[in-house]
């Protein structure tokens, strides 16, 4: 290696015995150009041997260019600065020793420098004295500084103590619990007295967020997410392993706090928060506040009654009570009772309405209760869960490994909720059952108070079922509850714990053998039926109120106006579908209320109609075809909507009393229709012809007006068409008759009248009339034949045929004598048009 290149001797010609000397003087010489061994020949050869002549001529051009351009900058650079180059070189002379001895007695150049260290000495002694406290200082500023950066560097841990102070005064716990970890690192035999100082402040406030998170767990009135967070904190600064105080006097905070010792008392119930984990301390606390809750609902309850029945109203109790948030509509029976206007009678039982009232408002307050502390329950259990299932994993992880077995199986949070909290559960469910249905007889739901020390009449008040107002109101009130209690319900059967977390192998005996899960989860649906046999109960009486509320509104209007109001009743059922929520229970109060309702209204429309006319009649047929038409259609597909099931025989009941009614106003119509037609045929005097003189007999023909009876008839038929028309329409069809339409049938027997009235007549008079007569008794019947032939039935026909064959034989055998008989006929048709067109279509 020469330089930094690497010499290849086989890219050196050379001889054998020339060579060694050559290689031995080539390892002296050098390639690079600030070496003094630089060969510039060596550097051609092994650097630039692949160049050319062209490119090694111009590069020695550049390097002539770039060599004076250097020289230039040296000039230029000493044309800039040669005072500076002068005042160099007179220091220069002034300090050489030729300078020295150019002057005779003149110093030199040591005895200069000497004299500059004496005063150099002599001034920095000066300094010193002058310039010590300046000094001294400066030495004390960088002690500090020192020490600042080394506080700065531990300063986090120094402020440990203070800020968890801080958070712990503003609730932030989780944050506490994070600081604390700071000076758990802090090694108890430190040497440095100040860190130990700061652990064992640490630990004293790390010990008051445990009592504050231990107190936290025991408040009923913080959210369940606080709790939640408190029970997550206290659990981390449990696992950090918090160190005892080594002396508590009797002085001390920690001993006269409340709750210092981890023990809490919740009415007769005393629990050690410490003797469990947090959260299922949180939820023995938390269920024992809503076991004297509910046991105080009750309580209350039976407190007000006694109260309302001693004297006292509703208003001033409930205005004193602030658990109780009563509206202008909750105590509208009670406002009323307190008018002046009202009765001495309504005075004298206010009390009972009030009563009724406070069941009503108890059964409020309890499903509130209700809601708020079930899923506050559930959620504290959910954790309490979540807490077991990770000890038991780590228990099984320290058996596998060969440890100890310490996993505490005696209590969990399923049996906490089983054996505490479901007593109290059912408490809350049957009261409020008891406080919204009553205990008739008949009745499975179970007293909850009202049973000592109270008065029968009382008694017997708070056993009976509510009025229809009052159990709309619990009606929604416990839907929500059975709501509640199914989800907690649903949800309470996650927190059974498996046989996973009590053994941790086939070798191991479980401790957990006393465990009987199906004896437990029997009070879970035990809850549930209660809750739902109390919530179908309660709505079937809200259906059968609702039904008998629009039953009393739909029969007044039928029997006050005429109406047969269907749409109130679809109304009804409709409103039920929304707020009804088990539907499916009440399909027969349902389909019962409907019948109910429906034979009111057709009771109510007889009613309307018998002391009334054929109007009347027509009316009440009117509303019986419109209800057969849509209205019991479109009732029976809301009642099948809503009850979820097709329910044939509503529809057959319906129908069936609805054209019982029609028949019988219809039919009482159609024999008025007969009754009156038969006082129109009534025949007139009967005409006599002179006989004698054909012509004057024609003339009396052609001058003879239209009959009377007739146009009596005929008017009546086009009157009844008119009435039956306005009232019906003109295309109504009769449901059992179709495609018949009302009007048509109506015509049809008003015709049929008419006939068999004139038929009838004509037979009485057939002995007493001469064939001139019975020619134009003849004429006029085929004239009624025509005029109403599509609207007479085929008995009435042959009645009118049987009619003219006795007029044909009085006549002696034909009608009339060549075309007069045609032209009589064109003669009444043409008097009598007006009536033709009317009775057309």
């Amino acid at each position: 290696l020469v330089g930094d290149v690497d010499i290849d001797p086989e890219d050196v010609d050379m001889d054998d015995d020339e060579g060694e000397e050559k290689r031995q003087g080539a390892q002296d010489l050098s390639i690079l150009p600030s070496s003094s061994n630089f060969d510039p020949l060596l550097f051609l050869t092994l650097v630039h041997r692949n160049a050319s002549y062209e490119q090694m001529k111009e590069s020695i051009e550049k390097l002539e260019n770039k060599t004076d351009d250097q020289t230039q900058r040296i000039q230029q650079l000493i044309r800039e600065n040669f005072q500076l180059f002068i005042r160099c070189a007179d220091g220069i002379d002034l300090f050489s020793d030729k300078a020295g001895r150019s002057r005779k007695n003149a110093p030199g150049v040591n005895d200069w420098l000497n004299r500059l260290e004496s005063l150099a000495n002599s001034t920095s002694q000066n300094a010193k004295k002058s310039f010590k406290p300046l000094l001294d200082n400066t030495n004390e500023v960088r002690k500090v500084q020192s020490a600042l950066a080394v506080l700065q560097r531990v300063g986090p841990l120094l402020q440990v103590p203070s800020l968890m102070r801080q958070h712990i005064e503003n609730g932030r716990f989780s944050a506490a619990v994070s600081t604390y970890r700071r000076a758990v690192v802090i090694d108890d035999n430190s040497k440095i007295k100040l860190l130990r100082h700061v652990k064992l402040k640490a630990a004293e406030a790390a010990r008051d967020a445990r009592m504050d998170l231990e107190s936290r767990l025991a408040d009923k009135n913080l959210p369940v997410h606080t709790i939640l967070e408190s029970i997550k904190s206290l659990s981390e600064l449990i696992e950090l392993d918090i160190p005892s105080p080594k002396v508590a006097s009797e002085s001390s905070e920690e001993v006269k706090r409340d709750g210092s010792d981890g023990k809490y008392v919740v009415g007769d119930v005393t629990v050690d928060v410490r003797a469990h984990q947090p959260s299922l301390s949180c939820l023995l606390l938390q269920a024992a506040h809503f076991t004297n809750l509910v046991s105080e609902a009750v309580e209350k309850t039976e407190s007000i009654t006694k109260r309302i029945y001693n004297g006292e109203p509703l208003l001033s109790i409930t205005g004193d009570n602030d658990d109780y948030n009563v509206d202008d509509e909750t105590v509208l029976v009670t406002s009323k009772s307190n008018d002046s206007k009202s009765s001495d009678k309504r005075e004298r039982i206010r009390w009972k309405y009030d009563v009724l009232e406070s069941r009503v408002l108890a059964t409020i307050r309890v499903v509130a209760m209700a809601r708020t502390w079930l899923p506050r329950l559930l959620r504290i259990a959910e954790a309490a869960r979540q807490s077991e299932m990770r000890l038991a994993a780590r228990a099984m992880r320290r058996i596998k490994s060969g440890g100890a077995d310490d996993f505490d199986r005696d209590l969990t949070a399923f049996e906490v909720f089983i054996t505490i909290i479901c007593p109290s559960i059912t408490l809350l469910v049957q009261h409020s059952a008891f406080c919204s249905l009553g205990s008739d007889e008949g009745q499975n739901t179970k007293a909850t108070y009202g049973m000592n020390g109270v008065d029968e009449k009382l008694q017997k008040l708070i056993m009976s079922p509510l009025p229809a107002a009052q159990s709309s109101k619990c009606a929604s009130e416990l839907a929500q509850l059975a709501a509640v209690v199914q989800t907690v319900a649903n949800s309470a059967f996650a927190l059974r714990p498996s046989e996973h977390d009590y053994g941790f192998g086939p070798d191991r005996v479980s401790k957990a053998s006393h465990y009987q899960r199906a004896a437990m989860e029997t009070s879970l649906d035990k809850i549930v039926t209660i809750m739902e046999e109390t919530v179908v109960v309660i709505e079937r009486r809200k259906c059968i109120y609702a039904f008998d509320q629009c039953n009393r509104a739909c029969s007044m209007r039928a029997s006050g106006s005429g109406i047969f109001d269907c749409d109130s009743i679809i109304a009804c059922v409709q409103q039920l579908s929304e707020e009804l929520t088990r539907p499916e229970n009440c399909a027969a109060e349902i389909e019962k209320g409907c019948e109910l309702v429906v034979k009111r209204c057709c009771e109510g429309l007889a009613s309307y109609v018998r002391d009334r006319g054929d109007s009347a009649k027509l009316r009440a047929v009117s509303e019986c075809a419109s209800a057969l038409s849509e209205s019991i259609v479109h009732l029976v597909r809301e009642v099948n909507d809503l009850t979820t099931h097709e329910s044939p025989h509503l529809e057959e009941a319906l129908v069936d009393d609805v054209i019982s009614l029609e028949n019988e106003m219809f039919n009482e119509f159609l024999n008025s229709i007969r009754q009156n037609m038969s006082t129109y045929t009534k025949l007139g005097p009967m005409t006599t012809y002179d006989e004698e003189d054909e012509f004057i007999a024609e003339r009396q023909k052609s001058e003879a007006p239209f009959p009377a009876y007739l146009s009596a008839s005929l008017l009546a038929i086009v009157r009844c068409r008119a009435q039956v028309e306005r009232t019906l329409g003109l295309n109504t069809v009769r449901k059992h008759q179709a495609p018949a339409t009302y009007q048509f049938l109506a015509l049809s027997t008003a015709a049929d009248s008419v006939l068999y009235g004139t038929c009838a007549e004509i037979s009485d008079r057939m002995s007493r009339m001469r064939g001139s007569q019975a020619d134009q008794y003849l004429t006029e019947l085929q004239f009624l034949l025509n005029t109403l032939n599509k609207f007479l039935g085929d008995d009435a026909l042959k009645e009118a045929e049987n009619c003219k064959e006795k007029l044909l034989s009085k006549i002696g055998g034909s009608q009339g004598q060549g075309p007069d008989g045609l032209g009589a006929i064109e003669r009444l048709e043409r008097l009598g048009r007006i009536y033709v067109m009317c009775l057309g279509d």
